[in-house]
């Protein structure tokens, strides 16, 4: 982050830190050096200070009122006046009031003054520090509706707890993809997030969120790499680049949690609808397929709905479509990126034929 920022806060000594911050709290490198002063000697007098800090007494005295107006010293009349800090807890904790009521107002004002979003997203972002792109990243999740794809190490995990809970309490079917984990990591994220319904380990990987295919999120973890960037995608095309990666890698994970989503399972994400309807064809399920996506020759907007025959999944040759029984044809229904089925899907519900 940018000089005077948190993310620069452990960089310094003890002492550089508490300067950084008094500063971030307002006060000058003086006003900062003064007030460190007074809680380390105790109560000084203005000629007192200015030989500690080798200053002229017209910016000491001067450094002095400002502290004093703003209720950071207090001082003690006589001849000559002396200066004594309150604690620091109290300082902080009058900041923090002070910062919280600023907030609110400042926030209430950027709101009223936001440009509405593009009706129709586009391109690709990028946050150039780390942090910032994590936080940014897991606010994807706010967002999803119908599905959601997750992947990072467990500190990451961890740090989207809460999201994942909402999210799945709103019904959004959540994968979990974490790596650099072993059985006891795996461990404590289960123990830990009890609502997971899926969950896999892999070997390696990035921080990826990515949100009803249509929103994207990546920052490569790996320290091999030099790159620290951050990247927003709101491309379609990569998103779903993305997405395939992410399904390839979930396929060849070892598995921690599988647990069973309800019927009707509502996917954006083609692949990971086709391996999953793939699993429940393997018990003897009989599904139906509603579908909605575009013809592949005229690209007009349509609805397909029958009976699941086939759910093909073959990564290595790149083939991915269902196979559905209208009553009246055979119909293979593709992702957006379909070119040999009829139909380029973007929407998939998966439901139980019973009786």
């Amino acid at each position: 982050m940018g000089e005077g920022s948190l993310g620069d806060l452990s960089v310094g000594s003890p002492r550089e830190n508490a300067i950084q911050l008094l500063r971030m709290l307002g006060l000058t490198g003086l006003e900062a050096e003064l007030y460190l002063i007074l809680l380390e000697k105790g109560p000084l007098s203005a000629p007192e200070i200015s030989d500690y800090l080798v200053r002229h007494r017209p910016q000491i005295h001067v450094a002095l009122t400002r502290l004093s107006s703003k209720g950071y010293i207090e001082e003690l009349g006589g001849r000559p006046k002396k200066y004594r800090a309150v604690d620091p807890q109290l300082l902080t904790s009058m900041f923090m009031r002070e910062f919280n009521a600023l907030t609110t107002k400042a926030l209430e004002y950027m709101k009223s003054i936001s440009k509405p979003s593009f009706e129709e997203k586009f391109g690709v972002w990028i946050i150039r520090e780390p942090e910032v792109a994590k936080s940014r990243i897991s606010q994807m999740l706010d967002e999803a509706k119908i599905d959601a794809l997750v992947m990072g190490d467990i500190k990451f995990i961890h740090l989207l707890s809460d999201k994942i809970d909402a999210a799945i309490k709103r019904g959004v079917s959540v994968y979990v993809l974490s790596y650099a984990l072993g059985e006891r990591g795996a461990k404590f994220i289960v123990e830990d997030m009890p609502f997971l319904k899926k969950l896999r380990v892999a070997i390696s990987g990035d921080i990826v969120v990515v949100v009803d295919s249509s929103l994207g999120g990546v920052l490569k973890a790996r320290p091999t790499l030099p790159l620290k960037h951050g990247f927003l995608l709101e491309e379609r095309t990569l998103v779903d680049y993305l997405s395939h990666d992410y399904v390839n890698r979930w396929v060849s994970s070892k598995v921690v949690v599988d647990d069973k989503f309800n019927f009707p399972l509502r996917f954006t994400f083609h692949r990971m609808a086709l391996y999953e309807t793939r699993k429940l064809l393997l018990e003897n399920k009989k599904l139906r397929l509603i579908a909605e996506g575009y013809e592949v020759d005229t690209g007009a907007k349509v609805k397909v709905e029958g009976r699941i025959v086939d759910a093909v999944l073959d990564l290595p040759a790149g083939y991915a479509h269902f196979k559905v029984d209208t009553g009246t044809s055979i119909i293979r229904v593709g992702g957006l990126d379909a070119i040999a089925e009829e139909v380029a899907g973007e929407y998939f519900e998966i439901h139980e034929e019973t009786g």
